[in-house]
Formats: structure tokens, sequence, C-alpha cells
């Protein structure tokens, strides 16, 4: 038997109550913030730029509301918050390359008190290893295999927000998990992922 899950976010309660009506940016605020930040993340937005890139999106939201005509409103901050990090990465790599700055700045450090200091220099270590993994990735490769493997979207709504074909999402996830794992093996640091 196939059973699918589908776990309900705030988005959809507020969807389920106001079928039919248009939605205050109040509400479309708060039921989606915390969506908008992990496709943010997905999308290859820094941690530490997370929350102002998601600002970002909501202030082109508070512009368009309005003109937006009701269908899918997921996708439709999907693709506000896709973009939001394509300007993001782009003003970033025009920094390094032009003006001689870092094309990101580094995160703080957000381990608890007490820690081992040996223990958040690994994770940090990790974290980088992951990340400039990631990034050697083709960019819908990453985003799929983040918004599955990291964030847990189930690939049909991976689909609904990216609006594509759900095959499409089975066969972006397919190739990204086996150019992971080849540049995992290829950077021979299999052991300094765990």
């Amino acid at each position: 038997m196939n059973v699918m899950v589908q776990r309900l976010s705030p988005l959809d309660s507020v969807l389920d109550q106001h079928a039919g009506t248009a939605l205050s940016f109040e509400q479309v605020y708060t039921s989606s913030f915390n969506d908008v930040a992990r496709w943010i993340r997905a999308l290859g937005g820094m941690p530490a730029d997370v929350e102002d890139l998601t600002q970002e999106v909501f202030l082109v939201v508070r512009r368009k509301l309005s003109a937006f005509d009701g269908r899918n409103l997921r996708g439709w901050l999907y693709r506000i918050a896709q973009r939001t990090v394509r300007d993001y990465r782009r003003r970033a790599w025009f920094r390094r390359v032009f003006l001689g700055g870092a094309a990101t700045p580094e995160p703080y450090d957000t381990a608890p008190s007490g820690s081992d200091p040996s223990d958040i220099f690994e994770r940090k270590e990790a974290e980088g290893i992951l990340h400039a993994l990631l990034g050697q990735m083709s960019e819908v490769r990453r985003t799929t295999f983040i918004l599955f493997e990291v964030e847990g979207y189930s690939g049909e709504e991976i689909a609904e927000m990216q609006a594509i074909p759900l095959n499409t999402v089975w066969t972006r996830l397919h190739h990204a998990r086996k150019e992971f794992l080849r540049l995992v093996a290829e950077s021979g640091r299999a052991g300094s992922l765990k």
C-alpha cells in the first residue's frame, strides 16, 4: 500500500481557511515566513543572510500582492525567493570580482556556550566542505537536492513550488545525488562530512 503523507504548513491552513478570498499581506507573511526562509537556504543563501533575504522577498510580496492572481501562492512565493537569491548571488559575485571584497561574509558562530572548541571547529569545517561541494553542483540540481534531502519537502511539493512536472523533480534528484556523491569522492573528504 502506497500512502503519501503530506505535512501541512501554516500556509496550507491559511489557504484552506480563505479559499476564494484575497489574502492580506499579514496572513501571507506570518504563514509563510518560515517556508520562504527554508527555500532561501536551499537556493544557496548564506546562513547569515537568510533573514535579510527573506525580508527582501516580503518587500516584493507587499508591492505585488494586489496584482497576484490567487493561484499557486506557494509557487509564486518560491519564484520570488528564487529571483531574490539569484540577485543576491550576482551582487556577491560583483563585489568579489570588481570590488575585491569577500563574496559572502562569514556567518556568526551560533554554537551554544560551553561547547568544546574542537567540536565547533570540526562542525564549521564540515559545513564549509559541504557548502563548497554544493556550490559546485548546478543550481537546479542543488536546489532540488537540498529541498528534498535537507529540508524534507516531498517531490510533489517541490514540483508545485518550481512549477515543473513531478518526473523532472525525480530526474533532477537522481542526478543531484550522483553528482554529490561524485564530488564527495573526488574531494577525498567523505569522512569529514559525517
